[in-house]
């Protein structure tokens, strides 16, 4: 950046360079040449009562402190934010525990009472009385076509 736009930004309104007669003014305001400006910063920089540079400090320190301001205000909400998140976290692992516990004795009951029907209901056995209830009733669907069609009855006086 040139000096004299550093100029025309920073002395805007010719706080430093008050007594110090502008090279030119345009649209934009008072411009000065680079070695008025030069000098002047140096006389600023070398005055042990620069006014322009304490009211530049001042204004950074306003600006500082509203900076350190929401830094610490973003840092709480953050920190809320996490504190409430870590709860979130302990619930849904307690909830978890919960469920997962439920699950596991839903499932072993489950088991001994599976265990407790096959013990009672000797699947061997149960195997062979299935089969003869199939042929029982293949057996009674036949009789019952039989006694549609008539021939039931004859088949019965003839075994008697």
């Amino acid at each position: 950046m040139e000096l004299d736009l550093l100029a025309k930004a920073v002395f805007t309104g010719g706080v430093l360079m008050e007594g110090v007669k502008p090279d030119k003014i345009d649209k934009h305001g008072p411009a000065w040449a680079t070695d008025k400006v030069i000098t002047q910063v140096a006389n600023e920089i070398n005055s042990p009562t620069g006014f322009f540079l304490k009211r530049i400090s001042k204004t950074m320190q306003i600006d500082y402190d509203n900076a350190s301001n929401i830094t610490n205000e973003a840092n709480q909400m953050f920190q809320k934010t996490l504190s409430e998140l870590l709860k979130t976290t302990d619930n849904l692992q307690a909830s978890t525990k919960k469920v997962s516990g439920s699950v596991r004795k839903a499932a072993d009951e489950l088991g001994r009472g599976l265990i407790k029907v096959q013990q009672q209901a000797d699947f061997n056995n149960l195997e062979r009385y299935v089969l003869l209830l199939e042929r029982a009733a293949t057996a009674m669907s036949a009789l019952a076509e039989l006694e549609k069609t008539g021939k039931l009855g004859k088949i019965a006086a003839a075994i008697k």
